[in-house]
This record gives structure tokens, C-alpha cells and sequence, in this order.
């Protein structure tokens, strides 16, 4: 469904992707994981047309993404449920979703997926009325997904869905992405909770300053050290403080 490769990108003189490589299969649900500032919502913004790429290529169904301006990848069934939520804090919970079926394609199908997200979140049904802004971080949350899935996708981009979320509402999130990955909708979900993430992906990649370090199905990626090491510096610090030692001994 998604191949990326040699993938690079940045902002100005600052490259922030150094040749990234991994895919997504059909209704596969596969995870990037990696600390702050290794590129993983840059990837998100390069997928989704946000972001510029200056190297390397996407193919999404076959098709070359980087082609595409946002609009038509969305239309061709390639949704973002972006960091921070970015919900329209002005208007209701029910415009907010009908925006997210703002495209031809999805305007067929409005309301199937308005009746489906409503069903996969009764606290939006409820609040339907309500300004955005004036609902709970977890609330929002529901909503910016709900936005995505009225886009009628057929892959999901979700960019750290439980940022900032108590750990109920993490649960509760992350059982409506497991729910919405039974649909046999392909996810790509970036996350630094690696226990939520690993527990709803089949596989993931792990990254480090831009670029892919290790990957591996879920089970290998809760053992492995290269997932420990991209978050608390493991290998990497022990190799730069070993060759510190050597050049005082020396």
C-alpha cells in the first residue's frame, strides 16, 4: 500500500529525514517509534503534503504520492489525524466531522461514516452541538479521528493520538484504533507510548535521526535494545562516553 524510500526532507538548511526507508502493507497497521526530534511527524507532514521532499520517493497504491497536492491524496483515500489534534475550536463537533468529508469522494459516503463514527464514539454523538473548544483533550482527540475516518480512507496517518491523554482515555483511544484497524483500513501511527503503540501494530520500525535503525514485528520490538537505545541514547552513549575514555587515556 506505502513504500517510502530514500526519503530525505527538512526545514530550510536543516535536514531532518537522512534517507528513510520502510513501507505498509494492505490493512497492516505498522508503527514508527523513536524519541523527540528524529522526524517521525516530518514523515506524517512529507505523506500528507505538508512537508516538502527533497530526495527520494513514495509510492502509495502504486502511484507516485509525492506527485500529488494534499487534496488529491486525501481523495485517493489517504487521511491525517495530525499532532495536537488541530480541531476547529469555533465550530461543533458535527461541522468539524463534515469537514473531514469535505471531498467528492467522501461527500458520497457522508452519512455511512457519520453514522460509524458515532457508533465508534457515543461521547461525540452526544456533544454533536458542542464547540470543539470546549471539549476535554480526550474528546478532541475522538474527533480529530473521527474527522480522518469521514474522509471514507483507506489508510490512516495518526500522529501521536495519545499525546498529552490520561491513561484511560489512552486505553479508550487506542481501542477505537484497534476497532478501526479490524475494518481492514491500512494505519501508519506514529507514537512515543511504544507499549500502546506495540500493542495494536503487527510490526514497526524504530527511528534515529532520521532514518530507520531497526524494525522488526511487535513481539522482536519489545526485546530489543535498538528500541530502548533510540529513546534513552543506550549504545550510542556508551559508545561516545568509551571513546571519550580512550581519548583521555591516550
Amino acid at each position: 500500500m506505502l513504500q517510502v524510500s530514500g526519503l530525505h526532507a527538512g526545514y530550510g538548511d536543516s535536514e531532518v529525514l537522512q534517507g528513510l526507508d520502510f513501507d505498509v502493507g494492505a490493512g497492516e497497521v505498522v508503527c514508527l517509534l523513536g524519541a523527540n526530534g528524529v522526524g517521525k511527524t516530518t514523515t506524517m507532514g512529507v505523506l500528507s503534503g505538508l512537508v516538502p521532499a527533497s530526495e527520494g520517493r513514495v509510492r502509495y497504491d502504486g502511484a507516485d504520492l509525492l506527485a500529488l497536492p494534499s487534496h488529491e491524496r486525501v481523495k485517493a483515500g489517504l487521511a491525517l489525524s495530525p499532532e495536537g489534534r488541530k480541531v476547529f475550536p469555533n465550530l461543533t463537533v458535527e461541522e468539524n466531522l463534515y469537514l473531514g468529508s469535505f471531498n467528492r469522494n467522501a461527500r458520497a459516503h457522508r452519512a455511512r461514516k457519520l453514522d460509524e463514527v458515532y457508533a465508534l464514539f457515543p461521547r461525540l454523538a452526544e456533544r454533536r452541538t458542542q464547540s470543539a473548544g470546549l471539549m476535554s483533550g480526550g474528546e478532541q482527540q475522538m474527533l480529530a479521528l473521527g474527522r480522518a475516518l469521514m474522509s471514507n480512507p483507506r489508510m490512516l496517518l495518526l500522529d501521536e493520538p495519545s499525546l498529552g491523554l490520561a491513561p484511560l482515555v489512552v486505553q479508550a483511544v487506542f481501542g477505537a484504533i484497534r476497532t478501526i484497524a479490524a475494518t481492514n483500513i491500512s494505519i501508519l501511527l506514529v507514537e512515543q507510548n511504544t507499549h500502546a503503540a506495540l500493542s495494536v501494530a503487527g510490526r514497526g520500525y524504530v527511528m534515529a535521526a532520521g532514518r530507520i535503525v531497526y524494525s522488526g514485528d511487535a513481539a522482536a520490538l519489545r526485546q530489543s535494545p535498538e528500541l530502548r537505545d533510540a529513546f534513552i541514547g543506550g549504545k550510542s552513549a556508551r559508545d561516545k562516553s568509551a571513546r571519550k575514555g580512550e581519548a583521555l587515556d591516550a
